[in-house]
């Protein structure tokens, strides 16, 4: 089964990109024969308990099981998904600790944890869910990194408040620069996940404007450390501008950008 979630193949049957995998089971001690899943295995998937009630087995025998509820998932774009990788760097640039966390009891292996690809999961995941939508948060980010893990993410993202990154683009001063380090960093990680998003010469230009009001009103540090992030981010040919060169030039020359900071 790890074939088929992570490489899309079944023996000679090698699925289209479009599938989605999508696995049900009992747990191992209510299944016959059951056993755990192996935690490569269990790391690549949302894992969502579910016990129906007593008032949806009824609502299921009325209509033959044949009515699935509707999607509660939104369209995503551009803006969603760099606001929401922006709460999930946010988070673990202060507890760099849970990037990764193998538990330490075997049978927590076969459920949800946090890593490296459970996270990036959840960023993607939430870009889909309503900000209203609680319980659909909540479920997707235990059902990723875990409950105790997603509890000090949701804590922290909610006490954060980010903005959205086009609207800091547009307009560098509705943030508080000089305020806590962790939510500087995640409102610039947003803005540089946005152009980084675009890909435009123009969008990489814009994101230079907060990264220099953060760095003028109190957050220099991190405004240098987003500032490599989006050095590396640069579009062909894209020249930084001349405010933006005098005062990073050390860190495009850094970055590999020396030819864009003497343009």
């Amino acid at each position: 089964m790890l074939g088929v979630a992570l490489d899309h193949v079944g023996g000679d049957l090698r699925l289209p990109e479009a599938v989605r995998v999508v696995a049900g089971a009992n747990p191992p001690d209510r299944a016959a024969d059951g056993w755990p899943l192996t935690p490569p295995l269990a790391n690549r998937f949302c894992h969502l308990d579910y016990t129906p009630t007593v008032d949806e087995w009824l609502d299921g025998m009325t209509t033959g099981w044949g009515a699935p509820p509707p999607s509660r998932a939104v369209a995503t774009d551009e803006l969603r998904r760099s606001a929401s990788v922006a709460t999930v760097t946010g988070f673990i640039k202060t507890q760099l600790n849970l990037l990764h966390v193998y538990p330490e009891d075997a049978a927590a292996t076969s459920t949800s944890w946090p890593s490296r690809r459970t996270w990036s999961m959840l960023a993607a995941a939430l870009a889909h869910v309503r900000e209203d939508d609680t319980a659909a948060t909540q479920a997707i980010t235990f059902g990723l990194v875990g409950e105790g893990v997603g509890i000090e993410y949701l804590t922290w993202r909610a006490a954060a408040d980010l903005p959205d990154p086009a609207a800091v683009v547009a307009d560098p001063s509705i943030v508080a620069w000089g305020e806590r380090p962790d939510r500087v960093w995640a409102v610039l990680s947003g803005v540089v996940g946005w152009a980084a998003t675009r890909g435009t010469v123009e969008a990489w230009r814009q994101a230079w404007g907060p990264l220099l009001a953060a760095a003028e009103h109190g957050a220099p540090d991190v405004a240098a450390a987003a500032a490599r992030v989006l050095g590396r981010a640069r579009p062909a040919k894209a020249a930084a501008a001349a405010a933006v060169r005098t005062k990073w030039a050390p860190i495009l020359v850094a970055a590999g950008l020396s030819e864009a900071a003497a343009a």
